[in-house]
């Protein structure tokens, strides 16, 4: 009764605001209400991607584990998790594996909070050779990277060397004797010199005593000329192709360089967008009508980076991205000039439709589908009626007071042929040449030529038949064709021309467009046509015109390809940028397509493999710059060069399928100290360190399936650090020891000091103290 009166008027102190602060990070399901969070905050960004590409977050998975709330939860949970610790849970032996638990959680946090601050991940192409170019009399060595096709000139006196790479062999055999059955990686390389015959040169990668030339059609020159060198003041070699950058990994940059600069300067881009495209007006792009395009305002300064550029002091903005579009060519109407150009769909069961461009001053592009489709203009529509009935081309010959008249298809076999009498005539003449479908500079259409050598009884003259009559003309025999002295055609003898034309001929005019279809028995189909309209040449097949523009200018603008053509895994691979170069009222604008690595030159845009492509803009002064669209890179700490790559394949080796392969292993060298290392093997499963990096195999140089012995040209390396691993392995080994020691030792104990309570009890003489003492060791083990 006293101790409850005293505990009554018991004064009350006021607690102050650490107490309330410790009060609070000492509940325990204020840590499981930041663990929740944590949970559902992890799940949005790992299970649901989409909640994090929305376009007001834009983040990769990499940056939404590394963006301040997710550090906020951290710090909160760990926080809470000491408070409780300390506060709530007594510091002795029994509850030692609750203590390492929370410990090692604690470690694991803070190594992987290190880790994703610190994380830098990218990837790096390593070629496996470059050839050494050294031509006598010329003071500096050419290198070339040894990748098939690749070509370099180089001069020297009137014409120069050229030497152009034909192919590489990943298993090239040895037959001499002292490496009989062993294999290298050849490279064989096509020499034209400035005098003499062109001739191959075989390097093999690790045996310069092979070296030897082939001379094309007569095999090894060491059997022709009894020396292996065609030319022993030429020296080619194969040297390593040292890789000193890496580009990170989900960055982007801007790489720019002068006119006449081998080396490129990088601003990193900041904030831009990854997922959704960009554009402040839909007059920028192509894109299909049914899909949307959300206009969305895009205005990044890109500041330099450390130290000058090309374009220091001069204003550089991305005010476009575009997540997956190609750069596409489109016609429209309203030019100043003559320029028809008809866009046609060729419909074939079961095939899909295929779109083709037809250009009709081009003669490289007014016909189609293999030749089958032709496309020309017309001055009037009185033209259409004198369209050829026969696809073959034709030579008429007539001499109107004989009333003789010749029709005579053109074969091989007629050209240069032995003068061809003309019968009842005194004329006769022999077909020379065919120029068809030439592009002059006074003409709205090409004109095709036949050249015919003519006698007459009072000389010989050639005549120039033209497929438009009113250009044929006489020139004498030693005339100069280019220098004039054309004369009109005799009128003695009349000669038309008809140029091979294909079966399927649209012909446009002014206003119209008119179709003919030439069978294998003279006209089949005549008809005009309009846009839209689709006519049918034979069963299950047939024409839409899809468009026709007679005085047409090309618009090349980004196309954006819809999602359902989109392929899943491209990543970054189709993104653009828009790029402002320049102050308000002189900007220039320049659509660049992202480029996955940014190489010296174009001689490393190995078989569509790797691009290179920057695009040049002309800066006021007229000076140039270049710039290119790609991923932030680092400096290696190391040059990497390629030794040799193998292919671990199944029996049988490799038969051109990737189910044949079981691993590739990559032989690397890391120069250290200006020497090169000892070869170190890293494969899919097996990296190897050094310098503070980690390397793996990531992609490789697949051979072709024509030729196996072909590719392994270069290898794809994965780069990165691993900086605090150790640190989170700790905490995990401190956890799991902790859950050992509570799950496993902590319950033998308090059985331990059960049954030692038990035997005590057993052994007293008082049993009310023994009952007391047991309650007392019952409390104190539940504790």
């Amino acid at each position: 009764m006293i101790s409850s009166e005293l505990n009554h008027y018991q004064p009350h102190f006021r607690r102050g605001p650490a107490s309330l602060v410790l009060d609070f990070f000492s509940n325990v399901w204020l840590g499981i209400f930041w663990a929740g969070l944590l949970f559902l905050y992890c799940s949005l960004g790992s299970a649901f991607p989409v909640v994090r590409q929305l376009p007001w977050l834009e983040m990769t998975e990499f940056e939404w584990f590394h963006w301040w709330p997710f550090n906020v939860l951290i710090l909160h949970f760990c926080l809470t998790l000491i408070v409780v610790t300390v506060r709530r849970i007594p510091l002795r032996w029994v509850n030692a594996g609750v203590w390492t638990i929370h410990t090692g959680i604690l470690v694991l946090c803070a190594g992987s909070y290190y880790y994703f601050t610190t994380k830098v991940e990218g990837d790096a192409p390593v070629f496996r050779r470059q050839i050494r170019i050294e031509v006598p009399g010329v003071p500096h060595v050419v290198t070339l990277p040894a990748l098939p096709g690749n070509e370099a000139a180089v001069p020297a006196g009137d014409r120069g060397w050229k030497f152009r790479i034909q192919d590489t062999n990943a298993e090239w055999p040895i037959l001499s004797d002292e490496h009989k059955g062993e294999k290298a990686f050849a490279v064989n390389v096509m020499v034209t010199p400035p005098a003499g015959e062109p001739f191959i040169r075989q390097l093999l990668a690790g045996f310069p005593q092979y070296t030897e030339d082939i001379l094309p059609g007569k095999g090894r020159a060491i059997k022709n000329l009894d020396r292996k060198l065609v030319d022993e003041a030429l020296r080619l070699s194969l040297d390593y192709e040292p890789t000193k950058y890496f580009h990170v990994m989900d960055t982007w940059a801007l790489f720019i360089r002068g006119e006449g600069e081998t080396e490129w300067k990088e601003r990193p881009i900041h904030g831009m967008p990854r997922y959704h495209h960009y554009v402040g007006s839909r007059d920028q792009v192509f894109h299909e009508p049914n899909e949307p395009l959300p206009l969305r305002a895009l205005d990044l300064p890109v500041e330099p980076g450390s130290g000058e550029d090309a374009l220091s002091g001069t204003p550089v903005r991305v005010t476009g991205y575009l997540r997956y579009a190609h750069l596409e060519k489109r016609w429209r109407e309203g030019g100043d000039r003559l320029f028809p150009v008809l866009g046609l769909s060729v419909l074939s069961e079961p095939s899909p439709p295929q779109s083709h461009e037809l250009v009709a001053f081009d003669s490289q592009r007014n016909h189609a589908a293999d030749g089958n489709v032709e496309f020309i203009w017309l001055s009037e529509r009185a033209q259409a009626d004198a369209l050829p009935e026969d696809s073959r081309a034709r030579l008429t010959v007539s001499v109107p007071d004989t009333n003789v008249n010749l029709d005579l298809p053109i074969t091989q076999d007629l050209i240069n042929a032995p003068p061809r009498p003309i019968e009842g005539t005194p004329f006769s003449f022999r077909l020379l040449n065919l120029h068809d479908r030439l592009v002059l500079a006074d003409q709205d259409r090409p004109v095709s030529i036949a050249v015919v050598e003519i006698q007459s009884p009072e000389k010989s003259f050639r005549r120039w038949v033209s497929d438009q009559p009113e250009r044929t003309r006489d020139l004498p025999v030693d005339g100069d064709p280019h220098g004039g002295g054309f004369q009109p055609p005799d009128s003695r003898l009349h000669m038309t021309y008809q140029p091979q034309t294909s079966p399927l001929i649209f012909a446009a005019y002014p206003g119209g467009l008119h179709f003919v279809f030439n069978g294998p028995n003279g006209r089949a189909i005549t008809k005009d046509l309009k846009v839209g309209e689709t006519v049918q040449v034979v069963p299950r097949l047939a024409l839409r015109v899809d468009s026709l523009f007679t005085n047409a200018v090309a618009q090349v603008k980004p196309y954006i390809v819809p999602r359902e053509r989109q392929q899943p895994k491209a990543g970054e691979h189709f993104a653009m940028i828009r790029l402002e170069v320049g102050r308000a009222g002189e900007s220039q604008t320049e659509w660049l397509a992202f480029q996955p690595y940014v190489f010296p030159s174009e001689d490393y845009a190995y078989s569509g493999r790797f691009s290179f492509a920057p695009e040049r803009i002309r800066l006021p002064g007229g000076r140039r710059v270049e710039v290119a669209f790609s991923r932030q890179r680092r400096e290696l700490p190391a040059p990497i060069a390629l030794e040799d790559f193998a292919l671990d394949t199944h029996v049988g080796g490799y038969t051109g399928s990737v189910s044949t392969i079981r691993n590739y292993v990559s032989q690397l060298r890391f120069q250290d100290g200006g020497r090169w290392t000892d070869p170190r093997p890293i494969s899919v499963n097996n990296p190897t360190e050094f310098g503070g990096y980690w390397y793996f195999q990531s992609t490789w140089d697949k051979p072709p399936q024509e030729n196996p012995a072909g590719g392994l040209n270069f290898t794809g390396l994965g780069v990165g650090n691993r900086n605090g691993v150790y640190v989170q392995l700790a905490g995990c080994c401190l956890s799991v020891a902790g859950m050992i020691f509570a799950f496993y030792v902590k319950p033998m104990i308090r059985r331990r000091r059960a049954e030692q309570s038990r035997s005590r009890i057993g052994r007293s003489s008082w049993p009310e103290i023994g009952i007391q003492e047991s309650a007392s060791l019952e409390v104190s083990s539940a504790t």
